[in-house]
């Protein structure tokens, strides 16, 4: 039996709805199609562990997928219409599957027709499906990554936590009573630990990233970007909002940004909307970034109405404001990921928060 969770499910959903339709289209920043943007889908490139990769072909216009391998030849050859009956029914079992991981009957019979073993393609980058396209107005015919997003189940992560996700403040003020603040263990310590440190008289001023490669990556968006992301990271702790525009707009209503930064609501926005972006299209915390998305192609989004339509660097302007609108902060476990305590180095007091990024629906 195979089973996947509603994300890989999602990727397999996308891989033989866009096979079989053969278009994709664009969407607005508020996820609705553009009906006069869309690509003509000719290949989809797809790797997996034990088979290594294989190339469906439907540039033909002979209502065939052409199964190739990477030198193109080909192994084997199937109806369009014998896989195209059957997505529905594979959107339907995503629809009905609450649990964490399950199987849809029909989806071992296409994933054998197909020649595939896995319903999550391997990849060592962020993309999960590489797509050939045709932009009719260009004319050109790149090969794009794209990863995948569900709209379906629980929210999912544009930004994971880790421990390269952390970042370090200190503490300012003589009478911060550090045994009294940690072991405050409310539903929402790490706020109320926030609020008795400013009630105790005592400042939090960022210091650094954690980690010397993500403070790079997050460099090249600004110089001072880290310190940006910082103010909008104790602002999330301190209890101000929860979604990136609220934090912003948090920042500016109190002139943190104009203040500290000389920037404007507008500056920040964009500065935040590059970063989006970049999370989105390359950029890791871990893993030093060379500043360019030119490997991915954007992001294809499975809506809850089985529904398809895809972001990329060609309509960037549009993918910035979905992101931007659509993604909030959220609390990832403080054991896990070793922040949220106030503690001692080199006769200074720190505090360590957590980023993690997460789309709101």
């Amino acid at each position: 039996m195979i089973t996947g969770n509603i994300g890989e499910w999602s990727e397999f959903y996308a891989f033989i709805k866009i096979l079989t339709d053969k278009i994709i289209y664009s969407a607005d920043e508020n996820l609705n199609k553009i009906e006069d943007n869309f690509y003509f889908v000719l290949e989809i490139i797809r790797e997996e562990t034990q088979i290594g990769t294989k190339i469906y072909d439907i540039s033909k216009n002979d209502e065939k997928i052409h199964i190739k391998t990477p030198d193109k030849k080909e192994i084997a050859v199937i109806n369009s219409s014998e896989i195209k009956s059957k997505v529905n029914e594979i959107f339907e079992g995503m629809k009905g599957n609450e649990g964490r991981t399950f199987s849809i009957q029909i989806g071992k019979e296409i994933m054998e027709k197909l020649q595939c073993t896995q319903i999550k393609a391997s990849s060592a980058t962020k993309q999960d499906l590489i797509i050939k396209i045709h932009d009719p107005v260009t004319t050109i015919k790149p090969e794009l990554g794209f990863s995948i997003k569900s709209m379906l189940g629980s929210p999912s992560t544009l930004l994971n936590s880790s421990g390269a996700t952390n970042l370090r403040y200190k503490i300012i003020g003589e009478n911060i009573d550090i045994k009294t603040i940690n072991s405050i263990n409310t539903r929402s310590k790490i706020q109320d630990r926030v609020n008795k440190i400013y009630e105790m008289g005592g400042e939090i001023e960022f210091d650094n990233p954690e980690s010397e490669i993500f403070r790079k990556n997050i460099r090249k968006i600004d110089s001072l970007f880290p310190e940006v992301l910082a103010e909008i990271v104790l602002g999330f702790f301190a209890g101000k909002g929860r979604t990136i525009s609220e934090l912003v707009e948090y920042l500016d209503g109190n002139n943190i940004l104009s203040d500290k930064f000389d920037f404007s609501k507008e500056d920040v926005e964009y500065k935040i909307k590059e970063f989006l972006v970049s999370i989105a299209l390359g950029m890791t915390p871990a893993k030093e970034w060379d500043g360019y998305t030119k490997a991915h192609g954007g992001y294809i989004i499975v809506k809850e109405n089985g529904e398809i339509v895809c972001y990329h660097l060609y309509n960037r302007n549009e993918f910035q404001e979905y992101l931007y609108s659509n993604t909030r902060l959220d609390t990832p476990s403080t054991s896990r990921h070793g922040y949220g305590e106030i503690y001692e180095k080199d006769g200074n007091k720190y505090l360590n928060f957590n980023l993690q990024i997460r789309f709101n629906k």
